[in-house]
């Protein structure tokens, strides 16, 4: 349980700075993109797709945390609803980023 709290919280740090635009965007297209391209895509828009994200993910790390803590037997089914609703917003929201972009 001590790991789950632990990549919550590094989640929530990192949207943090995301949410402030500071830091790498933390994406498999931005390490495999040159140093030039990355800073390209240092966007106001792809830092926020990225900080909503991992709000997202640390939302989901901490919802795990509290069911095993309390040992909530009605936690699990909220996660896997949650979870579902993130993968939803994450591929919408990245199909739109794209279809924009290409405008």
């Amino acid at each position: 349980m001590i790991i789950v709290a632990i990549l919550g919280f590094a989640c929530l740090v990192y949207s943090i700075f995301a949410f402030q635009q500071k830091g790498p965007i933390l994406t498999t297209i931005y390490f495999l993109v040159s140093p030039e391209e990355q800073e390209k895509m240092k966007t106001k828009t792809e830092y926020l797709f990225v900080a909503t994200t991992y709000l997202g993910l640390a939302i989901m790390f901490f919802l795990v945390f509290v069911g095993g803590i309390f040992d909530l037997s009605w936690m699990p089914k909220v996660t896997i609803i949650y979870v579902i609703i993130l993968v939803i917003y994450v591929i919408v929201a990245s199909i739109w980023s794209e279809m924009v972009k290409k405008k």
